[in-house]
């Protein structure tokens, strides 16, 4: 079901109503997520001792997310996004208030936490989609890169307002107190996301088609796109090598080699926000030309960083290294998925968002419990980020005689 916006598109971007209240939903969205999410991270390492678990909370929310992203492109494509976005932060604020229900009764177990990962992960499947198909919908082409630019500061104030408020809330008012202010955020982007106003269009012919031509469609969609097919075989293997090492890996390192707290926890991830906020920023205001050569040496500065960050044994400087990482992701993603929302087909942008997301992060849990299990059998999570970092910098140099990578964006 193809959705139009009923305002002018042509207005200032911040005069769009719309898009402007996308942005206030997401200022409470994402910060309320990590709010929960840091607590949720420390709260299992209070738990239990057993680390393995830790890993299994990443897995358990990576699994479903992965299983459905597909499923929740289609219902992007089909349904009110508006709707979509409501539920899933709805549902995100009732998770998180039985939680409260769980801690209050002192009955909570790590795997409640492991549970409630899984239903994060079922939201985020169909969360994740709309919002990266709604915003072409509600701007002009010569304002995606801003826009993107700009709902990307909303996402990484949140790894800097979400753990900043997170730790402090767990060392001053405990666990009640972080997942409380978490779910009253969850709620007020939920109810803010109700007041964007969408018309439906009359039927297209994409609706008469069952759920399984919609995918298959997809599929053959971007089977036949050179650059959704080499954006995503690079993605594949990075976050293998990123994301299990470093989402796992950075809390035990900061319990265990640096010896920290929620606080010191809350530092590392603020620094990631603050990088990630100071790329969305610097593109808000500059294009930047061959953004298919900047992706590459980005990839590969982040490999560098990430073997100095296994290296570190100092906090502060580990924060510092991640901060460069954040900055350097953004000068990658902003521009892919800008490109890729200027040249696709508005009716598959769901889809195409989810194949990307769904394909991209395949290799993610396995990558969680290749860690994990790493971990258990005593390999230092430190030598495992220092591996990790070695293969995206083989990777990237890898990538650099693909000539479609070199080329992104420069048409």
């Amino acid at each position: 079901m193809t959705i139009i916006v009923q305002e002018n598109q042509a207005l200032p971007i911040f005069k769009n109503r719309n898009f402007l209240l996308l942005f206030i939903s997401s200022l409470f969205s994402a910060p309320g997520y990590y709010v929960y999410l840091i607590g949720a991270e420390w709260l299992m390492l209070t738990l239990s001792e057993n680390r393995f678990y830790f890993g299994m909370l990443f897995f358990a929310a990576s699994v479903p997310r992965l299983l459905l992203l597909a499923l929740g492109g289609i219902v992007a494509d089909r349904f009110n996004k508006r709707t979509i976005l409501f539920c899933s932060d709805l549902l995100r604020a009732l998770l998180i208030g039985a939680l409260l229900l769980f801690l209050y009764f002192d009955v909570v177990t790590a795997w409640h936490l492991i549970v409630l990962a899984a239903l994060f992960g079922i939201a985020d499947a169909f969360s994740y989609p709309v919002t990266n198909s709604l915003t072409p919908l509600l701007l002009e082409g010569d304002q995606l890169q801003r826009g993107n630019s700009l709902i990307q500061m909303t996402l990484q104030i949140s790894p800097i307002l979400g753990p900043a408020v997170g730790g402090t809330l767990i060392a001053v008012l405990g666990f009640m107190g972080v997942f409380t202010v978490g779910c009253i955020m969850l709620l007020i982007a939920s109810i803010t996301v109700l007041f964007i106003q969408l018309s439906k269009t009359e039927e297209t012919e994409n609706e008469k088609n069952s759920a399984w031509e919609d995918l298959k469609e997809g599929f053959i969609y971007a089977r036949k796109s050179q650059l959704i097919m080499s954006i995503v075989f690079i993605a594949f293997f990075i976050n293998f090598f990123f994301a299990g090492p470093f989402s796992i890996g950075m809390p035990i390192i900061v319990k265990d080699v640096f010896a920290g707290n929620s606080i010191s926890l809350a530092v590392i991830q603020t620094s990631m926000g603050a990088g990630a906020m100071l790329g969305a920023i610097f593109l808000s205001i500059k294009n930047i030309k061959k953004p298919g050569m900047i992706l590459l040496y980005s990839i590969m500065s982040i490999g560098c960083l990430y073997f100095l960050t296994g290296m570190s044994h100092y906090l502060w400087l580990s924060a510092g290294f991640v901060l460069l990482m954040a900055f350097l992701s953004q000068l990658v993603n902003i521009p892919v998925f800008t490109i890729l929302q200027k040249t696709t087909d508005k009716r598959m942008l769901g889809r195409m968002m989810s194949l990307l997301v769904t394909v991209s992060t395949g290799l993610i849990p396995v990558s969680y419990i290749a860690t994990s299990l790493l971990i258990a059998i005593g390999v230092s999570v430190q030598q495992i980020m220092m591996t990790s970092g070695i293969f995206i910098i083989i990777i990237a140099l890898f990538s650099l005689k693909n000539k479609r990578l070199r080329t992104l964006g420069s048409s």
